[in-house]
């Protein structure tokens, strides 16, 4: 136990402090896993911007392959950046603060993109939802942000 208290900051230290800052941050990996699977969706299926409601990506993308790989790759990146901030001692929000801005900027052009379409479905009920959501991290990290600034406030 001597041992362990000596170097919190190693071995099941950290496992520890990824648990603890798991939850609360959760909407955080949620979002992370989702933009990634999104992504692989998109490159696992043929034609999918052939359909109507995806006729706002059309334009813009051309086919799923970009905007695929560019989803899974920013997924992957914002979920290795959770990880990172949760083992280290020292937390770093601004990584969470631009996962959550660009994560916002996605979803806002995903949002974009739908109704761009004219296709009313039930992407109206989820991605405008997603922008407060990533919103709510945004403002959640910097709140830690100014927590490890200035300390915490009572």
């Amino acid at each position: 136990m001597i041992a362990m208290e000596a170097t919190p900051h190693s071995g099941v230290g950290i496992w520890i402090r990824v648990r603890h800052r798991f939850g609360p941050r959760m909407t955080e990996w949620f979002m992370g896993f989702h933009t990634a699977v999104w992504g692989g969706v998109l490159l696992s299926s043929d034609n999918l911007f052939d359909q109507p409601a995806w006729a706002g990506f059309r334009a813009i993308f051309g086919n799923e392959i970009l905007l695929g790989w560019s989803m899974l790759l920013l997924g992957i990146l914002r979920t290795i950046g959770l990880i990172i901030n949760g083992a280290r001692k020292d937390v770093t929000p601004v990584i969470r603060q631009v996962s959550a801005g660009i994560g916002c900027l996605i979803w806002v052009g995903v949002s974009c993109c739908y109704a761009s379409s004219g296709v009313v479905s039930t992407w109206l009920a989820i991605y405008p939802l997603f922008v407060v959501g990533e919103l709510v991290n945004i403002h959640r990290a910097a709140h830690d942000q100014g927590e490890t600034r200035y300390g915490k406030t009572g």
